[in-house]
């Protein structure tokens, strides 16, 4: 059976064009002519044509597929396993652009319009954020923002009133701020320590993220000189893997503990009563639940504060508190040396 051109093209889905295109650069020749010199194609032509079509849907150019069915190309094993490493990249690409079209879709899930400039503005934010983070990393960043960022704004009045005032980074008054701050960080970027390094990177890199960004960079110089005293405390005592595996506790559970000592002391009541045992014993498991509660790790956070006084001043309580807590704990049989966890636990 031989058919003509324009039959061929019927049959196989095809338009006359692409069948006179392959034969003038002598990728499917038909193999006979008619008398009156019409293009006429054997079953070997229509087997040719389909190996042809088929290799095209993987994406091969011509000029590989005529070297390949000429036998003086790669082999298709090795063509196809290039051709799907092609196509995981473009689908974690097109996977990536779509966690980061949802995330602006969030952003703008207000039921008000957003003007063409907060779209922009937006659109040029992921970008930047694109590349120093995958797409998981970038909805772990905007998801947790959102459960920390009313303490922000309270933390970065306290800090720039401290830095305005004049106050020393190796004042011992602004420990606590450091150790809150470090807190927020180490929550929000998940206790990953390259996130926060490649975080602390493109802040200081680009100004799109500045300018967006509460913290002016003056404001994050002068923490910063605080809490590199603070990290460098805390690792002379655990790994970095290990401290990225603490966990956090709400300043507001420091807030109503303390609360609650400081309601205890004006009473009167001595350390040895039984509200002041159960306020012990509610820090002892704040301290745990830092830690994992790991025994271990415990002890060696107690060793850590007894050895650095610099730990001990960006204790999250009080020091008359810690004091009459300490005392409580150890008339409870608890530990009285855990009155306040690493940076994380603000």
């Amino acid at each position: 059976m031989q058919l003509k051109v324009g039959e061929l093209a019927r049959r196989t889905g095809l338009t006359v064009r692409p069948l006179h295109h392959f034969d003038q650069i002598g990728l499917l020749k038909p193999s006979a002519r008619s008398e009156s010199g019409y293009r006429l194609y054997g079953r070997d032509d229509v087997a040719r044509l389909h190996g042809i079509q088929a290799l095209r849907h993987l994406g091969l150019p011509l000029k590989q597929i005529a070297s390949m069915l000429a036998g003086d190309g790669e082999a298709l094993s090795v063509i196809v396993a290039r051709q799907m490493r092609a196509l995981d990249h473009q689908i974690a690409q097109a996977s990536a652009l779509r966690g980061r079209l949802a995330l602006l879709i969030d952003k703008f899930a207000t039921g008000s319009q957003p003007e063409m400039g907060e779209w922009l503005d937006s659109l040029a934010l992921m970008a930047t954020y694109a590349r120093y983070f995958s797409t998981d990393e970038i909805q772990l960043i905007v998801g947790n923002w959102q459960a920390l960022r009313a303490e922000w704004g309270p933390l970065l009045a306290q800090i720039r009133q401290m830095m305005d005032s004049g106050v020393l980074t190796t004042d011992p008054r602004v420990q606590p701020l450091a150790q809150h701050w470090m807190g927020l960080i180490h929550h929000w970027l998940g206790g990953d320590f390259d996130l926060i390094e490649r975080w602390g990177r493109m802040y200081q890199e680009e100004p799109l993220v500045r300018s967006a960004q509460t913290a002016e960079p003056e404001l994050v110089h002068y923490i910063e000189q605080a809490t590199a005293l603070r990290l460098a405390a805390w690792q002379r005592h655990f790994s970095t893997v290990e401290m990225s595996r603490f966990r956090r506790v709400d300043i507001a559970q420091w807030r109503q503990l303390s609360r609650a000592a400081e309601a205890l002391m004006a009473k009167g009541l001595p350390p040895s009563s039984k509200p002041a045992r159960a306020l012990a014993a509610q820090l002892q498991a704040l301290i745990s639940h830092v830690v994992g509660d790991d025994p271990v790790q415990l002890l060696r956070m107690r060793a850590a504060m007894a050895a650095e006084p610099l730990l001990r001043a960006g204790a999250m309580l009080p020091e008359p508190v810690r004091g009459y807590l300490q005392s409580a704990a150890g008339q409870g049989g608890l530990d009285p040396h855990a009155t306040s966890g690493p940076t994380v636990a603000t």
